[in-house]
């Protein structure tokens, strides 16, 4: 009977410690239901908008819910008073899921998770924080960009004005003129645009424009833009990256990667016969 009782008792202790350590997790984790949190706006154009209507930057939060670092900093960082504050008094909450909006992600030239942005109210990006980042890391790159609008970090002075608009264009806004004629990789202006199998496509000037107008078929790129090295690999061909294009037989050739790219080179007559 001695014993019953005295493993029932310890049963007991077990379960209340156990609880106990499952309260400290939530309290370090998610914080009280009662405790501040940043309000996350998940509209970019609402976001934007706030931002020049108050005269704050927005702060922009990229994640994907398979990301170990973008857990960690949701349930740490995130939830840290200071931050907490700081964002909420002084900064637009904008919450990015990658896999929601992947066009988004791009246009912000996303190349790892998490990132951090902050957006300027002229709506300019003027930070970029990639990977985990800590409270008191975080707290350091956002305090000066809260009392007073910074310079623009050199090489990072990204138009941020409006990304929605921006993956409207077909091939990533680059210019399909300069890819064949000059073989550079240019970025086309909103300015001179032309419709052509259902896309948006942008150059560099009127006269790139008119050329295409007048031959479409001349400068678009084979297999509508797939990568046929993918294809002929039994790959799921993707759209290719005009960043990697190849120029032969008077065509533009796009790949999803530099190493199908130079496979293509090495090989050109294996893979075009896929077409």
């Amino acid at each position: 009977m001695r014993k019953l009782r005295f493993e029932h008792a310890l049963c007991k202790s077990l379960v209340i410690v156990a609880l106990t350590v499952m309260s400290v997790q939530a309290e370090d984790y998610g914080g009280s239901d009662n405790a501040p949190s940043i309000q996350w706006k998940t509209s970019y154009r609402r976001a934007t908008d706030e931002a020049v209507r108050e005269g704050k930057p927005v702060l922009v939060r990229v994640t994907a819910s398979w990301c170990g670092p973008c857990q960690q900093m949701k349930q740490l960082t995130f939830t840290d008073s200071r931050v907490v504050e700081l964002v909420q008094s002084n900064f637009v909450p904008l919450l990015i899921d990658a896999d929601e909006h992947p066009e988004l992600v791009s246009s912000f030239k996303v190349e790892a998770y998490p990132t951090t942005i902050v957006i300027s109210p002229e709506l300019t990006i003027v930070k970029r924080l990639t990977g985990f980042q800590s409270a008191s890391s975080l707290i350091a790159s956002l305090l000066p960009l809260s009392k007073s609008q910074p310079p623009i970090e050199e090489g990072d002075a990204v138009s941020a004005i409006d990304p929605e608009n921006a993956v409207k264009f077909g091939f990533g806004g680059f210019c399909l003129v300069s890819l064949l004629e000059e073989t550079r990789v240019r970025k086309g202006s909103p300015e001179f645009v032309a419709e052509h199998r259902g896309q948006t496509i942008c150059f560099q000037s009127e006269e790139q424009r008119q050329k295409f107008l007048q031959d479409p078929e001349k400068y678009w790129p084979v297999a509508n833009g797939q990568c046929l090295v993918s294809s002929r690999e039994g790959s799921m061909s993707g759209p290719g990256d005009p960043r990697l294009a190849v120029t032969w037989r008077g065509r533009i050739w796009l790949f999803s990667d530099r190493e199908r790219q130079r496979r293509f080179i090495q090989t050109p007559f294996y893979y075009a016969n896929e077409m």
